[in-house]
């Protein structure tokens, strides 16, 4: 599990500070009202008194692990204080065998295509955490080729059809320096499909610009064929498709009937490109991703975006056989289950990465 913001400076505070604050993390996700010391000493028995539990709370307070919305009242968690909680957490955290099952039925429901599985994930995803469920569709040009075709038009017209194994079909019209005969045509698609069957539209891009078929009898026209597909590869590009499920649940969770707060999250996810850097930092990792309040301490590249204060987003990547492409994720309040919600973004993740690597072979 990779944590935003982690770099080991949290190195301030003894075991003893480190389980009473986890027990006030769990006391104010269980409750969404501050913790006491009367209350952790009567439910949780830590073997501490009331009076060394609130020297302790005065200690994490005074280090910005806690603080206190009134004077006489107990302790809520800061964002610094989340992130200690959530870097203590195990390495594996298993999912209940019944919501397992149920995920696994609500995918059995659906057609097994790709953008059939993205977006009941996001469904699920929202389902199971009540909070808002996203998913981050592939690039166009991540996609994997799974066969090309030249057509001759006429005159000094081609036309290219990709297909690639999501099932998405591009096409477009090549004009060419001159007509290449229809057998020619046919070669080179062999050649193609032999050579790029597999790859991703984005090698296959880069590729063409230095690649030269082996077959003499094709060479002759394959520069100029591979220097225009290369030219016009630009009709395959696009942003990634966003799935979005659940924020009704997120918006009654943070606003509390605030109307300014509902604006501006509705601001940050319709423009969603605060979203797609964050998703796009989880595609580099190989785990859980964890970020709370958009801070990320070890990163001066962005300025942190206000919008998602109190906010919270666990992400994961999923793959198409060894390729990462595309990720999911949660988004909460920092008040969320993190146990809950990671061990579910991870089970879910790994589950579509195995459905979608079975269907593009």
């Amino acid at each position: 599990m990779h944590m935003a913001g982690q770099n080991n400076r949290d190195n301030d505070i003894n075991l003893r500070q480190k389980e009473i604050l986890r027990l006030v993390v769990d006391g104010y996700i269980q409750r969404a009202r501050p913790v006491s010391s009367f209350y952790i000493a009567r439910n949780y028995n830590p073997a501490l008194s009331s009076a060394t539990i609130r020297s302790i709370f005065s200690d994490l307070e005074s280090k910005g692990y806690l603080y206190s919305p009134h004077r006489s009242a107990g302790r809520i968690p800061t964002a610094r204080g989340y992130r200690l909680y959530v870097e203590q957490l195990p390495e594996k955290l298993a999912i209940p065998e019944a919501d397992m099952k149920f995920i696994q039925k609500e995918y059995l429901k659906r057609d097994f295509q790709l953008y059939d599985i993205l977006d009941v994930t996001s469904k699920i995803l929202s389902m199971m955490t009540n909070y808002a469920g996203f998913v981050v569709g592939p690039e166009p040009e991540q996609a994997v080729l799974k066969h090309i075709e030249l057509i001759d038009m006429g005159q000094d017209e081609v036309l290219v059809v990709m297909v690639t194994r999501s099932g998405a079909v591009y096409s477009k019209i090549l004009y060419l320096e001159k007509r290449i005969p229809r057998d020619y045509l046919h070669k080179i698609s062999q050649y193609l499909n032999d050579t790029f069957k597999g790859c991703d539209l984005r090698d296959i891009r880069n590729r063409l610009d230095s690649d030269q078929a082996g077959d003499e009898d094709i060479l002759q026209y394959f520069s100029m064929i591979a220097r225009t597909i290369s030219a016009n590869f630009d009709s395959v590009k696009g942003e990634e498709q966003f799935f979005t499920s659940g924020l009704d649940n997120l918006y009654a969770l943070i606003s509390r009937g605030k109307s300014e707060r509902i604006r501006e999250l509705g601001y940050f996810f319709e423009s969603s490109e605060q979203l797609r850097r964050i998703f796009k930092k989880t595609l580099n990792l190989d785990d859980v991703f964890v970020l709370i309040d958009d801070e990320d301490n070890n990163s001066n590249d962005y300025e942190k975006d206000d919008r998602l204060n109190d906010i919270s987003i666990v992400s994961g990547s999923y793959r198409m056989g060894e390729k990462r492409i595309g990720a999911i994720g949660v988004v909460g309040p920092n008040r969320m289950d993190y146990n809950r919600v990671i061990s579910i973004v991870e089970y879910v993740r790994c589950l579509i990465s195995n459905m979608i690597t079975r269907m593009s072979n």
